[in-house]
């Protein structure tokens, strides 16, 4: 069916393609769609960039909340979220899970550079439009775009008044407001407020905490003022606002095959709890506090000698210091931004500075089961302050350019607390926790020149100098999470009490032998270490202050353009891009220790790209057609991976290189005056030209033994397998939107307007170690459909939102159960959805 789906879709596109030319032209032709990708206010259809620009109404009336349900039906563009991250990619190029790697495709709100990975996750309110770069925008836009740039535009204000209510009722709890006014304060200032609040109560019932899943709260406000400072200068103030918070998540058991003895055990207690777990719109996950435990003990407790022996079991695992969290994400983010743009003589001059902090607690049950195994509890404190720098020349003469200088500086500290239930396997209960202060600067100056050779050709050149400085400092404590008695819950030879602070652990640490002093004994700290922190956790206490490294980038960029007619442009791109290194946020290694594998992964190098593209952009039948295409090639060298070691650890290194090469299309018809088609598509062969270190798979020696045998050992002393030649993750051979948009008057003050997408990947990997039983998604095709009733005049609208409507089961993140080999979870996306939307405009 799949394949059906595939075939239908491409068959469509090159029916729009090919056949179009062949029919006369109509009086319908499409609005011009006006971008600032190259810094210029510039025709979509002049740009020679591979592009796609959704504008502001169509976001608000697709109640499109954030960026990763924008890019569910774009081509080779994936924003996700995963259990204690995001990805970003486009093109199958971006960053892995890891709060210190910079981003592969970065986001800008109003050209401030917003490139933490969390902000992905910020609420979409009065947009304008978004721009979706694709492939390196190095010299505009800097470093950490090497695969592309996600370019949010925010609704500007307006002389003339007007406002808009607009408000959304659908399944599950969901509910939204969005309120803006705009209008003249005075002759030279005009003003644009926004206000927005969205509720949703999740569609995933968890069975265990009796309630829906993930439940969001968001709100945010904005406000924006431009002043005319005269006729040559105008000065702008936007400020912003966003909480958006999460209760609960998605991810559920979706493969349980355990093997080797502790897994068993695991997930036999888990199905004791939870039961038989399917992937559906139910989930079984709780980190309970050890609750269930203390209650078969107090129950064994009452029945003394009629005890079963089954209870008594479970009662004996009743401890201090398991994991009891409840799952949530608490955001705060605020974005201040000014910019000065005046004539200097003929030349405009910009500066744009920006001011942007946001904090955040995640909470994840990471053992994504009934049992309180796995917790982290992580916290993030960013901020950052840049200055942008810009002299724009006229343009239309025979060399045109811009030229800038820009400056960024940041403070990041990220900490993280990581509970461990241990004792269901006879080991103390336990914490690390560990922190990442990071120090950022970087400073660059950049150009774009174009020489008109003539009226139709042109040769752009691109170059832009950039140095960063990074300076970090990490520690990794240990501790009892709840305190621990050795006396009431034994482990082997050790003995005493124990508080649950770094200190105390301190204390357990400077024990001496247990066989007494002088003995050939360990100590007791040895015997936890080889059982648990070091053969379970792979935890090494570090501390690391101070840090620093420095990095010199050089960008550049030649673009050939030719106008065959004046509807045809043909070019030819050839740039770089790089994305800066730095340090590992989730490093659990002694870097003092060279007989530790991985001891020296702390610090990683840049990576760098070169992307080569063959494009053109055409206007067809007089305006109602526009057909665009890119051939790309990006070669990728010291990739940096960040991969889940199936325990606890995820392992940073420039392990890779990397070519993605492939097709883009997109297509846009205004076939009548009522119908407008539009289609985009990706043709995409990535993979690793080389990856001799990837990660191995969890798999039973005794059920397979090939696959157990793929893996090996690097000369770290790491476990590892060759993964040349696989694709990266989140990179499907082929993808594709198809999107019908319809308008037919009914009477003489009424329109319907009716639009339905369908969206179609193929199969692809969703976690690093390309696992192909844990990480893959199958392929899918997920529709969306929209009814409205609106006045002709456009004051009003009503209409009916269906998303996902034939249930298709998407899944964002697929990959092994933390410390229990051979299970897997999977986080589902939403399933099937209709919800009521009325807007009034005045």
């Amino acid at each position: 069916m799949q394949s059906i789906n595939r075939k239908l879709l491409a068959t469509t596109v090159a029916a729009l393609a090919t056949g179009a030319l062949a029919l006369p032209a109509t009086a319908a032709t499409l609005e011009e769609v006006v971008v600032t990708a190259t810094k210029r206010a510039e025709s979509l259809q002049d740009v020679s960039i591979s592009m796609l620009a959704v504008s502001g109404e169509t976001i608000r009336e697709e109640s499109i909340t954030k960026m990763e349900d924008l890019t569910n039906s774009m081509p080779a563009v994936t924003v996700v979220t995963n259990p204690i991250g995001n990805f970003v990619f486009i093109r199958g190029i971006g960053s892995s899970t890891n709060q210190g790697i910079e981003q592969s495709v970065s986001m800008f709100h109003d050209g401030i550079y917003m490139g933490r990975h969390q902000l992905t996750r910020a609420p979409f309110m009065d947009i304008e439009r978004v721009e979706v770069l694709r492939g390196p925008q190095s010299i505009m836009f800097g470093k950490n775009t090497i695969g592309g740039a996600l370019s949010v535009i925010t609704a500007k204000p307006t002389q003339e008044r007007e406002a808009l209510i607009s408000v959304m009722a659908g399944e599950d709890g969901e509910q939204e407001l969005n309120l803006m006014a705009s209008g003249g304060i005075s002759d030279n200032v005009a003003a644009r407020f926004a206000y927005r609040d969205y509720q949703y109560d999740g569609f995933m019932e968890n069975t265990l905490t009796n309630r829906d899943e993930a439940q969001r709260d968001d709100w945010t406000a904005r406000a924006t003022v431009v002043w005319d400072v005269n006729e040559d200068t105008t000065f702008t103030f936007k400020h912003e606002r966003s909480e958006f918070n999460e209760l609960g998540r998605t991810q559920q058991l979706a493969v349980v095959n355990p093997y080797g003895e502790t897994a068993l055990g695991l997930t036999g207690l888990n199905g004791a709890i939870a039961g038989t777990e399917s992937v559906d719109d139910q989930r079984a996950v709780i980190n309970d506090g050890g609750a269930y435990f203390a209650n078969a003990a107090a129950l064994a407790a009452s029945l003394g000698e009629a005890a079963p022996a089954a209870l008594l079991g479970v009662a004996a695992l009743d401890a201090p210091g398991y994991p009891g969290l409840d799952e949530m994400s608490d955001n705060e983010m605020d974005v201040t931004t000014l910019i000065l743009e005046t004539q200097m003589g003929e030349h405009t001059f910009t500066a744009t500075a920006g001011f942007a902090n946001y904090e955040y607690v995640d909470v994840c049950d990471c053992d994504f089961a009934a049992i309180p195994l796995v917790q982290v509890d992580a916290a993030e404190d960013y901020s950052q302050e840049s200055l942008e720098l810009r002299l724009t020349s006229p343009g239309g003469e025979t060399v045109d350019y811009i030229v800038g200088a820009y400056y960024h500086q940041s403070d990041l500290h990220y900490t993280s607390g990581e509970a461990f239930g241990a004792w269901i396997a006879s080991a103390p209960n336990v914490s690390r926790d560990y922190y990442l202060d990071q120090e950022q600067e970087q400073m660059s100056v950049f150009g774009s020149a174009t020489w008109n050779m003539d009226d139709s050709t042109r040769l752009t050149v691109g170059l832009r100098y950039s140095e960063e400085d990074k300076t970090a400092s990490r520690e990794l404590e240990k501790r009892f999470t709840g305190g621990w008695d050795f006396g009431t819950h034994p482990v082997g030879p050790l003995s005493g009490s124990f508080g649950s602070t770094a200190a105390d652990y301190d204390t357990f640490q400077q024990l001496g032998p247990v066989g007494g002093p002088g003995t050939a004994t360990p100590t007791p700290s040895q015997i936890l270490d080889g059982a648990l922190w070091v053969g379970l956790l792979g935890t090494y206490e570090h501390s690391i202050q101070g840090q620093k490294r420095s990095e010199e980038f050089v960008d550049w960029s030649f673009n050939l353009e030719h106008d065959i007619n004046d509807d045809i442009m043909v070019y030819g791109l050839v740039s770089t891009g790089v994305k800066g290194g730095g340090f590992d946020a989730r490093y659990l290694k002694d870097p003092e220790d060279s007989s530790v594998p991985g001891y020296n992964k702390f610090e990683y190098e840049e990576e760098e790209a070169l992307n080569m593209e063959l494009g053109f952009k055409s206007t067809l039948l007089d305006g109602a057609m526009t057909f665009n295409a890119t051939l790309f090639r990006t070669e990728i060298t010291d990739l940096q991976v960040s991969i889940f070691d199936g325990g606890t650890a995820f392992l940073v290194d420039n392990a890779a290189e990397m070519t993605a090469q492939g097709l883009e299309f997109d297509v846009k018809w205004a076939a009548t005056e009522a119908l407008t088609v539009t289609a985009a598509g990706a043709f995409l062969d990535n993979e690793f030209t080389s990856f001799t270190d990837s990660a191995c798979w969890k798999r039973d020696p005794a059920t397979n033994p090939e696959e157990a045998a793929l893996c090996g050992t690097s000369a770290d002393g790491l476990p590892i397998q060759d993964a040349s030649g696989e694709p990266n993750i989140f990179s499907p051979e082929f993808s594709m939107n198809l999107r019908l948009d319809h308008e037919m008057p009914i009477g003489n003050n009424l329109l319907l307007r009716s639009s339905v997408d369908a969206f179609y990947s193929d199969e692809h990997f969703t976690a690093a170690d390309l696992d192909p039983i844990y990480a893959m998604q199958e392929s899918y095709t997920r529709i969306n459909l929209r009814l409205a009733l609106a006045d002709a005049a456009g004051k009003w609208d009503v209409a009916l939102i269906g998303k996902n409507i034939t249930d298709e089961e998407v899944s964002t993140n697929n990959n092994d159960q933390p410390l229990v080999n051979g299970n897997g979870f999977t986080s589902l996306q939403r399933l099937a959805s209709w919800a009521v939307q009325g807007t009034y405009r005045f």
